[in-house]
């Protein structure tokens, strides 16, 4: 995949492997109170939190494309200091191409919430005791995770597009 895509997405393994910022916008923005989405890094993952303990086409090894917006980010390598209180880790608008997978991944220090805005995603997660939990969710239904669960994520037939929402656990 090239750096960047006809659609203004850039490969994941850029973003991240360079000194990328989450936002471009201009002073006239005032990046503190507000955004234009136009500014918003735009970010295309392939097999999203992949997994080679499972085996490619298991959706726990992670498939697909994942096309993410980020809204807005105070994670290590990515913080813009946007956040007024310091728990916010992240908020991604996220779009999964049909029956696209991200891979079983642990959440150690965050809690993150999926809010389906469309199609519709199967989750699976694993609390710490190792209870496992699936549900199909659609437009309007949200998930959570705590920090120290696991959980993967397929996307339906359609794709699904969700907000997350990731913020520091304590």
């Amino acid at each position: 995949m090239n750096d960047i895509n006809n659609d203004g997405y850039r490969d994941g393994s850029v973003f991240h492997s360079s000194d990328s910022s989450v936002y471009s916008g201009t002073d006239a923005d005032d990046g503190h109170y507000f955004k234009k989405g136009s500014g918003m890094a735009k970010v295309v993952y392939r097999n999203s939190h992949e997994n080679r303990d499972f085996p490619e086409g298991d959706p726990r090894h992670g498939a697909g494309l994942n096309f993410c917006k980020w809204i807005t980010s105070e994670q290590p390598g990515t913080a813009e200091h946007f956040s007024f209180n310091g728990n916010l880790n992240a908020i991604i608008e996220s779009r999964l191409e049909p029956n696209a997978s991200l891979g079983l991944h642990t959440h150690y220090d965050t809690e993150e919430y999926y809010y389906i805005l469309d199609g519709k995603i199967f989750v699976e997660c694993r609390d710490k005791n190792g209870s496992v939990y699936g549900k199909e969710l659609k437009a309007g239904d949200l998930h959570r995770i705590s920090a120290g669960m696991s959980h993967y994520a397929k996307a339906g037939s359609e794709g699904v597009r969700f907000l997350a929402i990731i913020v520091r656990a304590g």
